[in-house]
Order: structure tokens, then sequence, then C-alpha cells
């Protein structure tokens, strides 16, 4: 990824080099020359950046599915748990009685 990001920053470099000459730029009364490197690179960095919130909010109602069924998942997991515990408790506690009900049982002439 490292070499990636690296060749990516030298097409930039070299981009920009070769696009230093100034442009005007004109919006309504509002005038200014500036390099049409920074131009493009400025408009692709904008637009990347929109992109990026777009998608956001464009994911955010699957983020919230995926929350809510993780949420439901481990409630699912805690109740089969208690369930699995819940027959082992039992079975202790009946034998507990029949241990009880010996005893007794022993006592009584």
């Amino acid at each position: 990824m490292l070499v990636i990001a690296i060749i990516f920053l030298l097409l930039v470099v070299v981009f920009a080099v070769q696009n230093a000459q100034l442009v005007p730029i004109t919006f309504m009364s509002w005038s200014l020359s500036i390099n049409l490197a920074l131009v493009v690179l400025g408009s692709a960095g904008l637009g990347a950046i929109i992109g990026v919130v777009w998608a956001w909010f464009r994911n955010r109602p699957l983020r919230m599915k995926v929350k809510d069924l993780t949420r439901e998942l481990n409630e699912i997991k805690e109740a089969k748990e208690n369930a699995e515990q819940t027959p082992q408790d039992t079975l202790s506690d009946k034998e507990k009685y029949e241990r009880k009900e010996d005893a007794v049982g022993r006592e009584t002439p």
C-alpha cells in the first residue's frame, strides 16, 4: 500500500510541475490568478470529500441495520447460553432434592 501511495505522490508532483502556469479564475465579480495544478487538484480533492460525505450518509441506514442485527445476535447468544445453563441447574437441584429425600428416608424408622 505504501508503494502505491508513493507512486501516486510522484504522479501528483509531475502533474503539478508540468501544469505550473497561472490561470484566471473568475466567479461573478471576484477574480483570482492561480496555478492550474492547484485548481485541478483542489477540484479533485473537493470532489473526493463530497463523495466520501455522500457515501457516508447513503450508507448510514445500512450501518444502523448492522448495529441492530449485531445487538439482536448478542441477545440471542445470551439467551442460548442461559437456556443451556438452566437444565444443568435444574438437574443439580433435582439431585439435591433426591439426596435430601434419601437422607430423610434413612432417618425415619
